[in-house]
């Protein structure tokens, strides 16, 4: 159990890094010629560093 929640922060990290690097550079996201606000990204970053200090703190 705890190699999964390892591995768990570790990949919500990854994430949070991926969101951090398109707020900093200024990165569009275009799906179907619709581009993604940054909001999302904002969004995104929170709530996946919060998942991962989550998991790093888990017991």
């Amino acid at each position: 159990m705890k190699n999964y929640i390892v591995i768990s922060g570790l990949i919500f990290s990854i994430i949070a890094f991926a969101h951090l690097i398109r707020i900093i550079n200024d990165w569009m996201v275009v799906i179907n010629d619709q581009s993604l606000t940054m909001s999302i990204s904002y969004l995104g970053f929170i709530v996946a560093t919060i998942l991962a200090i989550w998991a790093f703190t888990a017991k």
